[in-house]
Parts: C-alpha cells; sequence; structure tokens
C-alpha cells in the first residue's frame, strides 16, 4: 500500500508534461532568434563581420565563468520553492534583453560594439545561464522514475521540436516582409518575445520539485566537495568534449545557413522549405525512447552521428540544388534529436555516479559544466562565423561575394561541421557509463533505503 502511494506521489502527470515543455520551447525559439544576430549586426548595423563575431566569442568566453559560479550558487541554493525552480523566472531576462539586441541604437560603430556585447553577455550568460544550469538538477528533482524522464525528455522535445519548426517556418517570411528596416527588427522582436516569455513560465507554475529521498544532506554542498565533484570524474569532461562538438557544428550551421540561402541558393524564403522537412523528422521521437530503451542512449547517440556526418557531405555536392538540401536537411534534423534532448539524462547519471562513487549527491556542478560546454561550443562557431566571413572577403554591401568568401559559406554549411562532429563520436565510444549505471542504481536505491548514503558536507 504505501509502495502505491509513493508511486501517485511521484508520477509524472500530464500537466506537468506541458508544463515543463514550456520553456524548453521558450529558450529553443530564443536560440533560432539569436542566430539572427550575426546577419543582423553586418547587414543592417554595418558592423564589421570580425567585430561581431570576436565580441560574441569574448561574450561567450565570460559565459564559462559565469556558468561555473551559477553551477555552485544552484548546488548552495535551498529554498521553500526548491533548488533549481526558483531560477526559471531567468526566461523573462532572457527575451527582455533579446528585444533589447535587435533594438540597438544608432550609437557609432563603439556603442553599437558596446552595446550588442552586453545585452548578448546579459541573455547568455546571466539569464539563460542560470536557466541551462538548473535544468539537469530541476528534472532530476522533479521526477524520481526513470522512465518518467525518459518519456518526458522525448516528449518534450517534440514540442520544443515543432514550435521551433513554425518559428523556423515564420521567421523567414516575417524577415521578408518586416525585417528590411532596423525598426522592422525590433517589431519581429517583439513579436516573438512577448509570447514565447508567457510560454516560458510555464514550467514554474505546473510543476514542483520533490526532495530526493534520504538525500537531505545533499541539500548542502560546500566548496570543497563542488571542486571535488569536478576534478574526480572523468565522464563529465568528456561529456564536455561531446556537448562542446556537437554545439560548435550546429553553431556553424546555424550562423551561416542564412547566407548560405540569400548568396548559394539566391532565396532566403527557401529555409522556410527546410524547416517543414524537419517537422516531418520530428515524430522520430515518438520511437526514440524504445530505440534508447534497447540500445541505450549513448549508442544512439554513436549511430545519429555517423548518420549527420553523411548528411552534411552532401550538401559539399548540393549547391542550390534544394532536393539534395531537402535530403540532407531531413535526416540531420532527425538524428539531430537525440543530441537535443537525451544530453541530459547523461547528466543524471554522471550525478548519480559522483553520489554512488563519493557518497555526496552533488548536482548544479555538473549542469553547469555541461552548459559551460554548450555555450562554448555556440559562441566559438559564432565567432568563426563572423571571423572567417571577414577574412574571406565578405561585404554585406555586395550583391555578389567573392569567391573566398562563398567557399566560406559552403565549408561552414557542410564539411567543416561533418570533421567537428567526427570527434564527438570518437569521444561518445569512450563515454561507457551506460554499461555501469544498472548496477550503480541498484546500489544507490540500497544506501537510500538504509539512509546512511550522504556524509556530510559541512
Amino acid at each position: 500500500m504505501g509502495k502505491t502511494k509513493e508511486r501517485d506521489q511521484y508520477k509524472m502527470r500530464p500537466i506537468q508534461l506541458i508544463g515543463w515543455s514550456g520553456r524548453a520551447v521558450s529558450l529553443a525559439c530564443n536560440v533560432i532568434v539569436l542566430g539572427y544576430l550575426t546577419y543582423f549586426c553586418t547587414d543592417f548595423l554595418n558592423m564589421d563581420p570580425v567585430l561581431v563575431g570576436t565580441l560574441m566569442m569574448a561574450s561567450k568566453l565570460f559565459d564559462g565563468v559565469t556558468d561555473m559560479i551559477a553551477g555552485f550558487i544552484i548546488d548552495k541554493t535551498n529554498t521553500k520553492l526548491g533548488k533549481a525552480r526558483p531560477y526559471e523566472f531567468s526566461i523573462i531576462g532572457v527575451w527582455l534583453c533579446t528585444v533589447l539586441l535587435y533594438a540597438c541604437p544608432e550609437l557609432g560603430t563603439t556603442g553599437k560594439a558596446i552595446w550588442i556585447f552586453v545585452m548578448y553577455t546579459l541573455t547568455n550568460s546571466i539569464f539563460a545561464t542560470l536557466l541551462n544550469g538548473s535544468e539537469s538538477v530541476y528534472l532530476s528533482r522533479a521526477f524520481k522514475y526513470e522512465s518518467d524522464r525518459t518519456k518526458l525528455v522525448s516528449y518534450n522535445g517534440l514540442l520544443v521540436t515543432l514550435f521551433a519548426m513554425v518559428l523556423s517556418i515564420i521567421f523567414p517570411q516575417l524577415m521578408a516582409v518586416l525585417g528590411t528596416t532596423r525598426r522592422g527588427w525590433i517589431v519581429i522582436a517583439l513579436i516573438t518575445a512577448i509570447p514565447l516569455s508567457l510560454i516560458g513560465i510555464l514550467r514554474f507554475i505546473f510543476v514542483k520539485e520533490v526532495a530526493i529521498e534520504g538525500g537531505e544532506k545533499a541539500q548542502t554542498i560546500g566548496l570543497k566537495d563542488f571542486v571535488a565533484a569536478l576534478k574526480g570524474n572523468k565522464y563529465i569532461w568528456i561529456l564536455c568534449g561531446i556537448c562542446f562538438a556537437i554545439n560548435l557544428q550546429m553553431g556553424l550551421i546555424s550562423g551561416v545557413q542564412t547566407y548560405y540561402f540569400q548568396y548559394v541558393v539566391g532565396d532566403i524564403g527557401a529555409l522556410s522549405i527546410l524547416s517543414m522537412m524537419g517537422m516531418v523528422g520530428m515524430l522520430a521521437l515518438l520511437i526514440m525512447p524504445k530505440i534508447a530503451d534497447k540500445i541505450s542512449i549513448r549508442r544512439l547517440l554513436i549511430i545519429a552521428g555517423f548518420l549527420a556526418v553523411i548528411s552534411y557531405m552532401i550538401r559539399v555536392f548540393a549547391g542550390a540544388n534544394m532536393v539534395l538540401l531537402a535530403v540532407s536537411s531531413l535526416v540531420s534534423g532527425i538524428v539531430g534529436l537525440p543530441a537535443s534532448y537525451y544530453m541530459v539524462m547523461l547528466v543524471i547519471d554522471i550525478m548519480d555516479y559522483n553520489e554512488w562513487k563519493n557518497g555526496v549527491r552533488v548536482e548544479g556542478a555538473y549542469g553547469s559544466v555541461q552548459g559551460f560546454a554548450n555555450k562554448m561550443g555556440a559562441g566559438i562557431a559564432s565567432g568563426m562565423v563572423g571571423i572567417i566571413m571577414g577574412m574571406t572577403g565578405y561585404n554585406g554591401a555586395l550583391e555578389v561575394q567573392p569567391a573566398g568568401a562563398m567557399n566560406a559559406i559552403v565549408g561552414m554549411y557542410s564539411w567543416i561541421p561533418a570533421l567537428v562532429y567526427v570527434v564527438a563520436i570518437v569521444l561518445l565510444f569512450k563515454f561507457d557509463l551506460d554499461d555501469k549505471m544498472p548496477q550503480i542504481r541498484k546500489e544507490l536505491d540500497e544506501r537510500r533505503a538504509k539512509g546512511d548514503n550522504y556524509e556530510s558536507s559541512n
């Protein structure tokens, strides 16, 4: 009878499934909107692409510092609302600063550079950092059962992909209609920011944290535990390398695709067609949980990685051929889903591994380090796009770009991300924690049942 009551208490409810996806949808859409920032800066603010790339890269380097601080703050947090839940309000700050990014006033070159750097840093280094750093902590505390977590992540991914694809279809059309002037970009930013801010707060409203059984002492984490958790766990560093590589290749593609369709395909609006292909591919999320249960998330990521490399290499020969580009987009969209949504499950495995190994449950540290790796990959990609474009002679005022710039655009949309993904695949082969987790979880359950699992962290 007691077991049934516990199952009812911790079991995921449908409203939680919807609520959890709200913030994920909002943040994913924000990434799409920010993906056009380099294009906005070079073609509407008339900023040098090298300067823009340098600003974004510098912001991401600073971002790495705030990620580690955020992780420590989250691990020290202990409120009536929970450890991670209070930071959900950061989604409002994300969208406010995004609007201000596209509302950059005419301040001269130096003034615009400072404005872009400050707003971009606030968006990513402060507000998004708190959200990403608390993600895995929130998930592990809100949902006790691994089956619920897997189901949640999969359906969450389905909803996120759906909304992201809809925005990817709509945004180029908004650009075509409104994005011809700087004032129009402000309107576009507001059209996306207002509803997505409201959607983003749904997780806080509908999903509460649940204390980990037997884990009361894990509420207080000292600096020694925080450092030891990072220093003595090889798997978090392997995962960092994987996340860095995956986000680097994703960032290159996101940052350069607008240029590709403007100058190679000759039609920015054609981006909407490829986004529609992604809507078909997202249905694969319905069967991915079953595949992951049979072969493990890590092996699913390895298979997806090989297919992603093949899809990117198709683009080397595609040129303006929309059939080949559509095939590449469909395949890469499907195989990119596990990397986008299942990494958080590996972070929770690392939390459990550290708890099993050291007797102390450290959570925020691992979420923050993963967030650091994600942002460093995306940030360096943003910098690379601007710097490479500038070095190869790109000029936003020209209708026809020089050959060097065209080769750079094609390379960053095809073979360069393919090579980067190969690195991620090699690291995935070294991440063998999935084979050890069944025994680790069994022993953790036994320790928690006895109540002697945790050591004092004071």
